[in-house]
């Protein structure tokens, strides 16, 4: 499979939004030539750029805590976008939170705020085991115009539009995602072969130790995404570039192995030209991971 992949420069603002037109961009969008790449990092964080979603920010989740002793306990977790990791700069919005508990239900948190650099959620979590907490924004159609020499931004498929040049169009979808864990770590709920684009680890996300390999997998639709990149954000990194890059292989699978301890970032990203869609001319798919390294006791 040959994957069209475009990577482009965010604009950092925030855009403004009044029914179905944006006067800046669908979730954060770039402008580049296209090339064939797949682009994943250790922090799945989305964004809102200029022209489509791209790799220069990073959405995240930060939970109050990855794992604990004693139930029940109150979970609360941040979500943002930023050009920092784990600094709050650009709120989300509303849009769909959930977390899926134990035993693969998903549930809509009761306090949920909405902010002006990030969302604040918080739950209180009864049963033993292992919950995914997720940011989603849901897959929607997006086409750039251009109205007296000005562009803007429409959420709508590129075949509705009519009285305007286009000068691109996306389908687009994004999840921030974490994983919390109750006691002893439990199987962590499968996301489904739905999901536009999915990252998913061995050993277990809440048993990772700084020096032990972690394997990754990447899909999208269940099915490997080959050569795709991972993007690692270190404890130390700053700014938007990575601390390093993991290639995976054709059956889209590859290693990293943590040599500290601490909140790590994992930041994929797909994009492909789809030139039979009649409702837009590019798929971009994003996601970002959450992780938490622990110290090795040795």
């Amino acid at each position: 499979m040959i994957l069209q992949l475009s990577s482009r420069t965010a604009d950092k603002s925030t855009p403004d939004v009044t029914g179905n037109r944006c006067t800046s961009a669908p979730p954060r969008v770039a402008r580049a030539a296209l090339f064939t790449r797949t682009a994943c990092a250790l922090a799945l964080t989305l964004i809102w750029f200029n022209g489509g979603p791209c790799a220069a920010h990073q959405k995240w989740l930060l939970p109050n805590f990855f794992v604990v002793d004693k139930w029940p306990v109150w979970l609360s977790f941040d979500v943002t976008w930023s050009d920092r990791p784990f600094t709050a700069e650009s709120g989300v919005g509303a849009q769909p939170i959930s977390i899926v508990d134990p035993n693969g239900r998903r549930q809509t948190p009761p306090s949920v705020f909405v902010g002006k650099t990030k969302s604040v959620v918080e739950m209180e979590l009864t049963e033993r085991g292992t919950y995914r907490l997720e940011a989603i924004d849901p897959l929607a159609y997006w086409t750039q115009i251009e109205e007296g020499g000005q562009t803007t931004w429409l959420k709508q498929p590129k075949n509705e539009v009519t009285a305007a040049s286009i000068k691109r169009s996306d389908l687009y979808w994004s999840k921030a995602a974490a994983y919390v864990t109750l006691g002893e770590p439990t199987t962590v709920p499968a996301a489904g072969d739905s999901e536009p684009l999915d990252l998913q680890l061995d050993p277990h996300p809440n048993r990772l130790t700084a020096g032990q390999a972690l394997k990754l997998q990447v899909a999208s639709f269940g099915k490997p995404v080959p050569r795709a990149e991972v993007k690692v954000f270190a404890p130390g990194a700053v700014g938007h570039e990575p601390s390093s890059v993991i290639t995976c292989g054709d059956d889209g699978g590859g290693t990293f192995t943590p040599d500290e301890a601490g909140r790590f970032l994992l930041a994929c990203q797909l994009e492909r030209e789809v030139p039979d869609d009649p409702k837009a001319d590019i798929h971009s798919f994003n996601m970002y991971l959450t992780l938490e390294v622990q110290p090795n006791g040795e």
